[in-house]
């Protein structure tokens, strides 16, 4: 994927999901791509896959880490309260 970078690694189909709308929402595009050619398997036989890696154009990459990261510190601070 020439132009696009890694962002992370996503537990599951769910988590991804939420990411990627996440960025998207903050105009950011997301490209899902499954880690092995065992994940597609899994989708198949458990209805789930795991450990999606998640790409987003790499003149983007630092602001979408931004995100990511207020989000988990709104979610830190949330579960101290």
């Amino acid at each position: 994927m020439e132009g696009w970078a890694f962002l992370m690694q996503a537990y599951d189909d769910l988590e991804a999901g939420l990411v990627c709308g996440l960025l998207e929402a903050a105009s950011i595009p997301a490209r899902r791509q499954e880690s092995n050619s065992l994940v597609g398997g899994m989708r198949v036989i458990t209805g789930q896959a795991y450990e999606i890696d998640i790409y987003v154009p790499a003149k983007l990459l630092l602001r979408a880490r931004a995100i990511l990261a207020a989000v988990h510190r709104q979610e830190r601070s949330g579960n101290e309260q």
